[in-house]
């Protein structure tokens, strides 16, 4: 279990030391190993609400534990995510130097970043 008591499952994928880290309800999200560099890569997928939000926090946590300052996280594979997921990226950044979205980023999380006023704080990149 993680801080918000969602069950996750871990698993150490064989190649390249990547993680992948999945919830109930089909979310998922696939850890790289931190680079030289001390950049994190993650790629989301699914629905991201606050029963399968878990997977994501484990992640981000691990990702800055394992020495990462900064994360790359591919939200391309999203096709829900309510305000916990802004809650994980927001807590996430507390602890890194820089944490920028790959897109394209989904329109409902592009609506839902904006809505909130956050869009300025996630960077995007392609």
């Amino acid at each position: 279990m993680n801080d918000d008591h969602t069950p996750v499952d871990v698993l150490h994928a064989s190649s390249g030391g990547g993680h992948i880290y999945s919830a109930p309800g089909g979310a998922s999200v696939y850890r790289r190993a931190t680079g030289l560099d001390g950049t994190a890569e993650l790629v989301a997928a699914g629905e991201f609400d606050m029963d399968s939000v878990g997977c994501l926090h484990r992640a981000l946590a691990d990702a800055g534990a394992d020495g990462a300052t900064s994360v790359r996280l591919d939200v391309s594979g999203v096709v829900f995510g309510d305000t916990s997921v802004i809650h994980a990226l927001l807590r996430a950044r507390q602890g890194l130097g820089r944490l920028a979205l790959v897109g394209p980023v989904p329109p409902q999380l592009r609506q839902l970043f904006d809505l909130t006023g956050t869009t300025p704080l996630f960077p995007v990149e392609t």
